[in-house]
């Protein structure tokens, strides 16, 4: 995978690249619909479960927002 897969979710913009760090083959930055970003360097062995892992995190951070 060369270029980065980039997907919206939920709202939410989620950008997958190959990059090799430590035990992980990609990362993923996710995006809120208001601009604000945050970097995972370590998002999976794959492109697959790093765009999983992403999701995971906006419903938790969704959830999060609904409690507070």
């Amino acid at each position: 995978m060369d270029s980065p897969i980039s997907e919206t979710y939920k709202g939410w913009t989620i950008t997958v690249k190959a990059e090799s760090n430590m035990c992980a083959n990609f990362s993923f930055d996710i995006t809120t619909p208001d601009g604000q970003s945050q970097h995972v360097a370590m998002g999976g062995d794959n492109s697959g479960r790093a765009l999983e892992r992403a999701r995971e995190m906006i419903d938790m951070e969704l959830a999060l927002s609904e409690q507070g």
